[in-house]
């Protein structure tokens, strides 16, 4: 890795101790880092089950960010998108396109994005939305409960269980393993004396196992499911082999429970510590659109996302060299002050609102970010209407410097 550091003490964003930390007191560390060197040298990190020999630039700044997103061709994401190393033919086994870059990553998310289509989503969203509403019905009437277990990720497993034709026999054991697989950095879910890189790799194996389980029904007997049309889809002729549709299968599985499960719960703290704006929202429901936005925004569920440099190039001043780990900082870029006016500050009503919670634009735009908001709406919306007050405990936060996730927060609601 080549470039000058600059002058000042860079502060670090590559250990255990930053990571353990919320993200409100990591945000003074991204802070000075927009304001000092918006693209920094950092040291390989220690956190993590697979580290890395090398150290990354991280790029802290909106613009940034949108940069290196959109520039495809110069910041690679087939050498994997994570801090650590890991084998890209395993990393293709549970992350399928998101590892790729073109032409290959362009033919698979084309026929994977037959499941996103506006039209699939809008036969989803009646169902979501009556899904949502027993969902939150069964929360108020109890008074509350633990975010993660009684809410947050009801609407999620719901959503891509119905999309992937999943039984219920399946659901728990496949939600436990894509929770494992996501949070194998917090050794909470780490099997004691095995460590991270084991659990994932046991829930590796899990989602795998049921993944083949499925593929094999489907090519046997088609329904009328995304993985059925999965199955029996092509690419230049060719049927989507049992690998490609195992490692679309996981990346389903995981991003689809994790993103809207983190933001859901967020939204509760929020929220409870803004009454204000909760008071908002109630009064005026045509603002859950804007509400889930900014939600998104302070949540940013995915932290950060790692590209490869193709080539020597210039980054806001600073030399990268062919070869370097670029690693883009959503958490950052989400409370730039030079695109959001007092960043901190939670605000329903925000406008614009170009947060970077879904991605960067550019070719891996997250795929789901349109189901992801099918989900969120009528949750808080259905919320809105039955809900005068959220009270929030402290949460209990996931050891990750992947996603910004709530393992267990208790949370009491008075009903109207």
């Amino acid at each position: 890795m080549t470039g000058s550091m600059p002058k000042t003490t860079i502060p670090g964003v590559s250990s255990l101790e930053f990571w353990s930390q919320p993200d409100s007191e990591r945000a003074p560390t991204f802070a000075r880092l927009r304001q000092e060197a918006p693209v920094s040298l950092q040291a390989p990190s220690d956190f993590g089950s697979v580290r890395s020999a090398r150290g990354f630039w991280a790029v802290t700044r909106h613009a940034d960010v949108q940069y290196v997103s959109r520039a495809p061709r110069l910041f690679s994401s087939g050498q994997g998108v994570g801090l650590g190393e890991v084998p890209i033919e395993l990393l293709e086994l549970n992350a399928s396109f998101l590892v790729m870059d073109a032409p290959a990553h362009s033919k698979l998310r084309r026929v994977v994005s037959g499941a996103f289509t506006p039209r699939r989503v809008a036969q989803l969203t009646a169902e979501i939305a009556e899904e949502a509403n027993r969902i939150v019905d069964e929360f108020v009437e109890q008074g509350g409960g633990d975010v993660v277990q009684d809410l947050s990720m009801k609407l999620p497993l719901w959503t891509i269980s119905r999309m992937m034709g999943i039984p219920k026999s399946l659901q728990a054991e496949l939600y436990r393993a894509a929770e494992t697989q996501i949070a194998a950095q917090d050794p909470e879910y780490s099997p004691e004396g095995s460590g991270a890189g084991s659990a994932a790799v046991e829930a590796g194996i899990t989602m795998h196992r049921i993944a083949a389980e499925l593929v094999a029904q489907r090519r046997a007997k088609p329904t009328g499911d995304i993985l059925s049309m999965l199955v029996h889809s092509s690419i230049d002729g060719e049927a989507l082999n049992d690998n490609i549709l195992r490692g679309v299968f996981l990346l389903f599985a995981t991003a689809g429970n994790d993103t809207t499960r983190t933001t859901t719960s967020h939204g509760m703290k929020l929220f409870s510590d803004h009454p204000e704006q909760w008071s908002r929202l109630t009064a005026d429901r045509s603002a859950v659109d804007s509400s889930v936005e900014e939600i998104v925004r302070c949540a940013t569920p995915v932290i950060h996302f790692r590209r490869t440099a193709t080539a020597d190039t210039d980054l806001a001043g600073v030399r990268i060299a062919k070869g370097d780990a670029v690693v883009m900082f959503y958490e950052s870029a989400n409370r730039d002050e030079m695109v959001f006016a007092d960043p901190y500050r939670f605000d329903i009503l925000r406008n614009p609102n170009p947060h970077v919670g879904f991605g960067g634009g550019g070719p891996h735009f997250c795929l789901g970010a349109n189901l992801a908001r099918a989900q969120l709406r009528p949750l808080f919306s259905r919320l809105a209407e039955k809900v005068v007050a959220i009270g929030a405990g402290e949460p209990d936060y996931l050891k990750s410097n992947f996603v910004n996730g709530i393992k267990r927060m208790a949370v009491s609601v008075t009903a109207k």
